[in-house]
Parts: structure tokens; C-alpha cells; sequence
């Protein structure tokens, strides 16, 4: 009699789930493998009584694959909230994952380990109903050896694992309270009593008491939402890199002696014997180029006794070496293996780049001998995404490194939690220099918390520590105690003492930087001068990509929208044009190392205008399409010629407005219409100015001139009226013969495995194919076929995601479709009111073998870097004719001041581009930088002190560390505070008030005291965290001598 007939999802599901368990039959009889473990999943939004145990009936739960969240469809789309305290309205609880699966026959005998990179925030992972741990950190990679409880008679085994992303949300100083109901308080006080209900127990510590569980940091997307791999191995094997849990290191491969004509290479081997008896095992260890050719073997063979674990370092020479760096990131394979008696038992592969580095706090960093000055952004770990969050295919992780590569950037600091591995391959692969965090918010912390956060520090650099791109640890994006620093410093020299790469703190004090090689600054600043320092948080502005500039329809500039905050109100041109200024300025000195913009993508972490549903710092939206102001960072970084006109040509009949042009040429030509208008010479380097140019439509052309010869050229054609839709990937496809309304469609192509994402942009364009830059308006998507409509989203519009429709931005938007376990093909099409529709294929193939050959490290799900053809002639470089050390580490024995008694101090505020320390003061200078504001009667103390005029507009900016500042010997630190405003607790609990007022713009300020220690610092937060009057002074700060 037949069975029950099958739905065809159903049909497809045990297809995938038996390829699965014939490859992991092929997989078992070799000596190592590591299988994807990311498809079909069981899971539930819920937390059901007895889901860890087997017999628990799942069937009722949705089928998923990681990289997953569950919070996927429901961010992005609220205003952001004022005050830096990000996104707050998400589903937050306790969710559950299930697997089941048979264990092969020819496992038996075998060790098999799990590997998660990751999941939020916390997560309990259970197999057959034994709890086998509970990983917190949130952000670093962990894993189980499943042996001691698998089924390996062939009945089901059961993996279970919940996670928990229940966290911490910023107190809402302007929230509307009810009749009796007390305030939350500041942020300030939420962080002082989370410190005092600090668990000392690991165990007890909650994922709500989690310091950098919070939206204000890191958006809350809960869920296994990167990779899970399962390892397959002989008893007696190479060990993983997971310390917590299974306390082992996985092999660490270095270069000591660095030189053009060769390079020593140490390789440590660590290893366990879990077989029964002692054995006879060779060590052996093959290094091979880019081009696979072998330039290094060596072995050792080692007695080990049933149950030991040991280690073995080889080394040896690799001549004429090809070394890492920008621009050609060369990586070699270092494949180690164990053998007994002639058979390789086990095999695991790292990767290896061969680079010395030097960072000089008078002439910046340098890289095998050679001076670059690092330009690119901070990132959150998260990566977040509309419609996807932060669960996202590998392939889309290296997409958004690779849109950094392409506008000149070489650097990337990850804030302020650890990067997933797929991130970190990718700037490996594209010589993209790197800043890796263990994990943190913004403080110290104390008790479990701490417990957590360093053995989360020593996980990352265990995990992390072969990879070249690596070049910063950071300990904190804050200073620490001197016990912490110094216990996060010896994770550090223990597990990475050979890898090159030096450790650091943002908003450091002299005690911190006891242990720092060098300094992380915050907006051009620098705490500690005797130290290099490498930008970490510059640019803290926000803009939307929709709105072009002052002349442009729809919007004609961006509108103050009343009872909303919006700390920044710029526009597209405005945000690009500031660019240059900001870099220039506070990263344009020789003696900077250069840094981080903060940052490359919207995010739904810590925004400032509330009417975004992100906060629009990036250069790229949060669905990575381009603002002018990623044209105009690659005008700056590249290094071949570019030229770029900031904005369009398709304006209303009688505009007259300025021409911004970036280029890192010596001159730029702008020509209307094939009519010259003018040359113009650079301002700060790469800006070019053409005032008053009068619409007229045509072409508006920029050619960029060096040394005489044109040597880029770009031209802005006027779009005619939108005709029609265009439909393209920026993604992998190929050209097919079928069209949409006469259109030529794409296929794009994904993979069938739950979990992967294919992009789609829509434009609106002309008849001459020219996308038409101010249309906006709605279009409507209509998807057939084996995918998962994930949209996109408007940045200026609260719950416009999980919709079929959006609207155009600047004429194109962009969407996501998420494959699902079906191969076959499908259409997504596309129609807009008055326009031609369009319509682009798609081909959902069956997914590649989940079986790698080598590690999940070194075989990623995404595309190769090419290096150059030639690779550089390191023979030339003086600093390379002897042996170099990984590291060269200087700093200087004087500090130079910055005023009188301020050794350096930095500002984070919108005004910060003309915010300064000023010296010596008197009655009738200007308090303020931005207004007209003079000091009245000055009591004595504060005559002749230095102060920071910042910029009274800066008033109600809210920021936790605005100002950082340290002083030299003998110094105290007065603050000028407005009487309208209440105090904010961080004045409150660092300074004393005094009797003493001044006046400023005609309002009394009270001032408060505090005595510094020789060389101390202080961070000083924002001007008020409570409620505020529509008017209020800035408060001032002074340093002066002390009495």
C-alpha cells in the first residue's frame, strides 16, 4: 500500500538531508574532514518546555539553514531613536534550533567536534538531551566534541540549541512618563546599576547584563547567525582553535626574520592522542604559494602516550619570500598533518602571510619596508542588512569588504566586537589591513562580565591569529583598570607572541597605555602623543542617500521635520563635499598612521536623526548602494587618476549652483556642454570649486590634469523623462536571450541551500538607458519561483521592509531574495506606475558538496583575490636588504603638548571640524568657535588656562565621550556648566561644584573642579542627558595650573 504522498518541499528537504548523509559516508573514510552543517534546520520564535530533549515533536517548526536570525524582519524599519541608543523595537527572547541526523558506520571510532562562529547572545547547545555548554560572548566563534553522547548505532541524534537575545536598552531621557511613574534615568545610571547587580558567576550572568548586548553598540539579532561546521577526525588529530569548551589551540604558523632574500617560518603543531594506546606519530608541515607551488616542508616524528597532548614547532627558510601587503596580498597554505606508520591520520590547513610592519609616531605606519597610509572605516561586526539582518551568506560579507577595496580603502576597524570569519578572510584576501576586537561596548565592566569579556579576547586570538590582515588587537574601545589591561595584554604574548601585530585602546589613560604599543584616536585626537596612533571613529556625521542637495526634486534639500531630533541635517552633496575636510584635517598629518571613517554602512546601531530608520553615517546605504560620498573617498585613496562631480545634471530650468569636483589630480577643467567654464586648483588636497554654474542640459564634463596631461575624465549626462524599468545583480550572473517588455534580462544565479542571497537593483531610466536621477515613486515586485522575497527598504520611511513594494531613491533601489532548499528557476518582475515594466531570472542551483577539503578558513564561500601580475620588487627596498623582526614597535621619549597644561585632547561632535584648544584665557576672548561669545569677568584661576572653544551649536549633541582629554603635571581640569540645564551624572561623580560662576552669552555657568594626576585623562560625556530646553550653552572646559 502506498505511504502518505509528500508535499514537494517535503520531497526536496529528504533530498538534501540524504545527499548530506551520503557525503558525510564519503567524507568519514579520509583523514580529516569539515562538513557544512548549515542546512535544514529545525526552528521555533518560542521557548516550549523540554525542546532540548529527543523526543521532542519539532515537526510543527519552520525549516531554516544558517547563517539565520530571527530578527530578520523587523529591523530597519523604526525611526531611529534619538541619542545614540539604536535600534530598540525588536523581538527579543528566548528562540530554539533543532537537527537530527544518523551517524554513518564509518564514523565509529572517529571524534567529531561542532563548530558555531558564532551566535546571539547567548546560546545552550544540547545533544541527545545532555547539555553539553552555554557559550555568551555573542560575537566569538565556539564548539563541543559531540563524541562523548553520539549515536553512532545509526539511530537519529538530536542537536538543540537556544538561543537568547534578550538585551539591555538605553534609558529615553524624553520619554512621556505616566502619572507617578519615575524616569529611567540617564545612561550613565542604567550602566552604574548594571555594574552594581553584576553576577560574580558566569553561570548567573543573564544575556540583558551583557555590557555590549545592546542596540546602542550593536544591533540585537538574535539567532545562529553565522556559520556551524561539524569536524570529523581520528582520535588522534591536530586540535582545534577553540579554547572554551574544548580548551585547545589550533596551529599558529609565523615569520620571525624577514628579509627580501628570505624569511624564517615557525609553524607550532598542536596535537592530541585520544587513542587507546601510545603512538608513533610524524609531524609534518608543506607550505605552498598562491601558485601552488611547494616552498617549504619539514617534519618531526614524536612518542605519545594514550591521552597526552602536546605540541611540536618546525621551522625553516622560504627564499626570495612573497610578502602580504596592500595592494598585493599574497597568502601562502600551510597544510599540517599527523601520520602513523606511512598514513596520514589527519590534515588541517592555515593560511600564512609573510609581512613586517613598523608604526613610527613621527612618520606613521609602515608596511615591508615601505611607508602607506591607511584610509578606510570602521564596521559594525554585525554587517546588518535590510531584510536579512545580520545572517548573510559569506559572499556577502566579502561583497561589502570588496566595495571598500574599490573606493581605496586598505583598512577596516570592527567595532567594537569581534568580525566573523568570513570578513576576515576576505580583507586577508583583498589586503585590507585589519583591527580585531575581542568584544566590548564602551566601558570597563566587572565580576562575570569581565570573566566573559577577556576569555572572549584570548577565544579570538587563539582563532584569529594566522590570519595576515590582523595587524591590531584592540582590548577595549575604552580604557580599562591596570589589571585588565595588563590581563588582556598577556592573552596577547601568550597565544600571538610572533604574529607582528600590536595591541591598543580607544580613549586611553597613561595607565592603559602602559600596555599599549600604540594609540587608537577618536575624531583626529590623541590621547597618548608619546604612542603612533591609528584613527579608530572620524566622521561621526549622517546623511541619507536620497537627498541629493538643496536644488533637487523631490525634496529640495532635507526638511526639518518639527518635534524630531536630527542632530545632523545634511544633505547627499553636503555629506560628500565634508569628506574631504575630515580626513584631511584630522588624518592628513605625516605623522598620522591614517584610520577609520566610522562609518561604511548605515546601521541600526546609535543613530542621531530620528527621521532615518538607520544611522546614516555610512558611505554606502544599508543596502550597500553607493552615496557621493564613497565617490568621493575613492578620489581621495585610489591611486590611479580619478576624477568624480559630486551630484547629477538633471536639474529644474534656472538653477545656478556651486560644482563640487574630487580628484587626486593637480587641476580640474569643467566643461558644459563641450564649453569650457574654467580650471579650478584643489582646496584640502582633493576639492575643486565651481561656483554659479547655470543649468543647462547636455553634459556636464570634469578632465583632471596632471603635470600637464588629462588624465581622468568624468561626464554627467541629463536624463530625459523615466520611460522604463531596468532590472540588473551586482552579483554573479550571466546574459540571457529572454526579455521583459523589450528590455534584456539577467539570470542570477544562487545556490540551494536555505541560506544564501541574491541581489537585485531597480532603476528608473530614460529612453536612452540613462538612469533618471530624481524619480522617486513606487514600484511593485512580484516574485515567482524557488526564493525567499527579502526586499529592501527607505531610509526615511518606518516600516517599509517585508513589503512587496518601495520606492526608487535617487532613481534605483536595491532588493534581496534568499534561496530556499529547491533547486529550479524563477522570475522576479518589477512594475512602476506610467513606466515599462522589467523583469530579471534567476536559477536556484543545487548547492556544492558540504564538504571542504581543507578548513572553513582557508575554503570560503567567495570569490578569490587577484593579485597583480608582477609582484613587487622588494630587492629594491632598503629596509628589507637584512632581517627584519614581524614588528618594529617606536615611540618617542618627549610628548609635545597641545596647549600649556593639555597634553592632547579630541572632540566628537558635529562641530568638531573647527572645534580647538585655545590658550591663555582672558576677558573678551570668544568662549565659543562658532559664535560670537566673549568671555566676561574671569575669576583668577581660570586666566591664562587653556580651553577647548568648541562649538555652542554642539549644545544638545549627545555622546558618551565628547571630549577626551589628558594633561600634563600639576593641572586641573575646570568645567563651565549652564545653570538652565540639569547636571549630567558624569560631571556630578568626577568634579566638585564650586560657588564660582561666569557668563556666557549673558548666561550663568557654574563651574566645577577637578585636581588631575601628572599625566591623567577624563572623558566627558554629553552636555545634558536628560530633557533640555530648546536653548542652552555648550559647556566649557579649561585646563589650567593648579594652586
Amino acid at each position: 500500500m502506498p505511504g502518505p504522498r509528500l508535499s514537494p518541499f517535503r520531497q526536496s528537504f529528504l533530498r538534501v538531508l540524504s545527499a548530506i548523509c551520503c557525503v558525510f559516508i564519503a567524507a568519514a573514510v579520509m583523514a580529516r574532514e569539515t562538513l557544512d552543517f548549515n542546512r535544514a534546520w529545525r526552528f521555533t520564535r518560542s521557548d516550549p518546555d523540554g525542546a532540548q530533549a529527543p523526543s521532542f515533536d519539532d515537526s510543527g517548526w519552520s525549516v531554516v539553514s544558517t547563517p539565520h536570525t530571527f530578527n530578520d524582519t523587523d529591523t530597519f524599519d523604526n525611526w531611529s531613536p534619538p541619542g545614540h541608543r539604536g535600534e530598540g523595537e525588536q523581538w527579543s527572547g528566548r528562540a530554539w534550533y533543532r537537527k537530527t541526523f544518523a551517524v554513518p558506520a564509518p564514523w565509529r571510532g572517529k571524534k567529531v567536534f561542532i563548530e558555531f562562529e558564532a551566535a546571539r547572545q547567548v546560546a545552550e547547545v544540547w545533544l541527545n538531551g545532555e547539555k553539553l555548554g552555554t557559550a555568551k560572548s555573542g560575537f566569538t566563534p565556539f564548539g563541543f566534541d559531540l563524541t562523548p553522547h553520539l549515536k553512532t548505532d545509526g539511530s537519529p541524534n538530536v542537536l538543540a540549541v537556544m538561543t537568547d537575545n534578550r538585551f539591555m536598552v538605553d534609558p529615553d531621557p524624553g520619554a512621556k512618563l505616566a502619572p507617578g511613574q519615575d524616569r529611567a534615568g540617564s545612561l550613565h545610571d542604567m550602566l552604574v546599576r548594571m555594574e552594581r547587580d553584576m553576577p560574580a558567576r558566569l553561570e548567573d550572568l543573564q544575556a540583558g547584563q551583557i555590557p555590549w548586548n545592546n542596540p546602542h553598540w550593536h544591533p540585537a539579532h538574535g539567532g545562529i547567525y553565522r556559520n556551524v561546521f561539524l569536524h570529523v577526525t581520528d582520535p588522534l588529530h591536530i586540535t582545534l582553535p577553540l579554547h572554551s569548551f574544548l580548551q585547545t589551540e589550533g596551529p599558529y604558523a609565523y615569520a620571525t626574520e624577514i628579509s627580501a632574500a628570505r624569511a624564517r617560518v615557525g609553524i607550532d603543531v598542536p596535537f592530541r592522542n585520544d587513542r587507546a594506546s601510545a603512538q608513533h606519530a610524524v609531524v609534518r608541515v608543506e607550505i605552498f604559494d598562491a601558485s601552488r607551488n611547494k616552498v617549504l616542508a619539514a617534519e618531526a616524528a614524536r612518542d605519545i602516550a594514550p591521552g597526552a597532548s602536546g605540541k611540536v614547532t618546525l621551522s625553516s627558510d622560504i627564499i626570495r619570500p612573497l610578502l602580504w601587503q596592500p595592494g598585493y596580498p599574497h597568502l601562502y597554505r600551510v597544510v599540517c598533518s599527523l601520520s602513523v606508520d606511512g598514513r596520514t591520520v589527519d590534515r588541517t590547513e592555515v593560511p600564512l602571510g609573510i609581512r613586517t610592519v613598523r608604526w613610527d609616531p613621527q612618520a606613521g605606519f609602515f608596511i615591508n619596508g615601505s611607508h602607506v597610509k591607511l584610509h578606510g572605516w570602521g564596521q559594525k561586526p554585525t554587517d546588518e542588512w535590510p531584510g536579512l539582518g545580520a545572517a548573510q551568506p559569506d559572499r556577502l560579507h566579502a561583497y561589502t569588504l570588496r566595495l571598500m577595496l574599490d573606493a581605496g580603502g586598505n583598512f577596516v576597524r570592527w567595532g567594537h566586537a569581534a568580525a566573523g570569519p568570513a570578513s576576515i578572510v576576505a580583507a586577508d584576501r583583498f589586503g585590507i589591513v585589519t583591527l580585531q576586537p575581542g568584544v566590548d561596548g564602551e566601558m570597563d565592566t566587572s565580576g562575570a562580565a569581565w570573566e566573559l569579556r577577556s576569555a572572549a579576547f584570548r577565544d579570538v586570538i587563539i582563532y584569529f591569529r594566522n590570519h595576515p590582515s590582523i595587524l591590531i588587537w584592540e582590548g577595549g574601545n575604552q580604557k580599562v583598570s591596570r589589571g585588565h589591561a595588563a590581563e588582556l595584554r598577556a592573552h596577547m604574548d601568550n597565544y600571538d607572541p610572533h604574529g607582528g601585530r600590536v595591541y591598543a585602546h580607544r580613549r586611553a589613560d597613561e595607565i592603559t597605555a602602559a600596555f599599549m604599543d600604540i594609540g587608537i584616536g577618536t575624531e583626529g585626537g590623541r590621547e597618548i602623543a608619546r604612542l603612533p596612533v591609528v584613527e579608530g571613529e572620524y566622521n561621526r556625521e549622517e546623511a541619507p542617500r536620497r537627498v541629493w542637495d538643496d536644488f533637487s526634486p523631490p525634496t529640495f534639500g532635507y526638511a526639518a521635520v518639527p518635534g524630531k531630533v536630527q542632530t545632523y541635517r545634511l544633505n547627499s552633496e553636503q555629506f560628500a563635499v565634508n569628506q574631504i575636510a575630515h580626513y584631511v584635517k584630522k588624518l592628513g598629518s605625516p605623522a598620522h598612521a591614517g584610520g577609520a571613517n566610522w562609518i561604511f554602512s548605515d546601521s541600526t546601531s546609535g543613530g542621531r536623526v530620528e527621521t532615518e530608520v538607520a544611522r546614516a553615517s555610512g558611505e554606502v546605504d544599508g543596502a550597500r548602494l553607493p552615496k557621493e560620498a564613497w565617490f568621493v573617498c575613492a578620489a581621495m585613496w585610489r591611486s590611479d587618476p580619478q576624477v568624480h562631480i559630486i551630484g547629477h545634471w538633471a536639474y529644474p530650468a534656472g538653477v545656478k549652483k556651486t560644482i563640487h569636483v574630487a580628484s587626486n589630480a593637480d587641476e580640474v577643467e569643467l566643461l558644459l556642454n563641450g564649453k569650457s567654464l574654467g580650471r579650478a586648483k584643489p582646496e584640502m588636497r582633493y576639492l575643486f570649486t565651481f561656483p554659479s554654474v547655470a543649468f543647462s542640459p547636455g553634459s556636464l564634463t570634469a578632465r583632471a590634469w596632471r603635470g600637464g596631461k588629462e588624465i581622468a575624465a568624468h561626464t554627467l549626462r541629463t536624463a530625459g523623462p523615466a520611460v522604463a524599468l531596468r532590472m540588473t545583480s551586482p552579483l554573479t550572473g550571466r546574459p540571457e536571450k529572454k526579455t521583459y517588455d523589450g528590455l534584456p534580462a539577467k539570470s542570477v544565479l544562487l545556490s540551494a541551500d536555505g541560506a544564501d542571497v541574491a541581489l537585485v537593483d531597480v532603476e528608473a531610466i530614460d529612453a536612452d538607458g540613462n538612469r533618471c536621477p530624481t524619480w522617486q515613486g513606487r514600484v511593485d515586485f512580484a516574485l515567482e519561483g524557488p526564493a525567499v522575497w527579502r526586499g529592501g527598504y527607505n531610509s526615511g520611511r518606518p516600516g517599509s521592509i517585508n513589503h512587496t513594494h518601495l520606492d526608487l531613491e535617487a532613481g534605483i533601489n536595491r532588493v534581496a531574495l534568499r534561496a530556499t532548499l529547491e533547486p529550479g528557476r524563477g522570475v522576479l518582475r518589477a512594475r512602476a506606475d506610467g513606466l515599462r515594466s522589467a523583469g530579471i531570472e534567476f536559477e536556484s542551483m543545487p548547492p556544492p558538496s558540504p564538504v571542504f577539503a581543507a578548513s572553513p578558513s582557508v575554503e570560503r564561500f567567495q570569490p578569490e583575490a587577484v593579485l597583480p601580475v608582477s609582484a613587487p620588487d622588494w630587492q629594491a627596498v632598503p629596509a628589507l636588504a637584512r632581517p627584519q623582526p614581524p614588528l618594529v614597535r617606536t615611540a618617542s621619549a618627549d610628548e609635545k603638548m597641545a596647549g600649556r597644561f593639555t597634553k592632547t585632547f579630541s572632540y566628537s561632535a558635529p562641530g568638531s571640524q573647527i572645534t580647538h584648544l585655545d590658550t591663555d584665557a582672558q576677558p573678551g576672548k570668544n568662549a565659543y568657535a562658532d559664535t560670537d561669545s566673549p568671555f566676561g569677568e574671569l575669576p583668577a584661576i581660570l586666566r591664562g588656562a587653556d580651553w577647548i572653544k568648541a562649538c555652542n551649536s554642539d549644545a544638545l549633541y549627545n555622546a558618551v565621550d565628547l571630549v577626551e582629554l589628558a594633561v600634563g603635571t600639576g593641572a586641573v581640569v575646570i568645567i563651565a556648566h549652564d545653570d538652565r540645564l540639569p547636571r549630567p551624572p558624569w560631571l556630578a561623580d568626577q568634579f566638585e561644584q564650586t560657588p564660582d560662576k561666569i557668563a556666557v552669552l549673558g548666561k550663568p555657568m557654574t563651574l566645577f573642579v577637578r585636581r588631575m594626576p601628572d599625566g591623567g585623562s577624563l572623558t566627558a560625556g554629553a552636555n545634558t542627558e536628560a530633557g533640555a530646553p530648546a536653548q542652552a550653552n555648550m559647556y566649557v572646559v579649561f585646563v589650567a595650573a593648579a594652586k
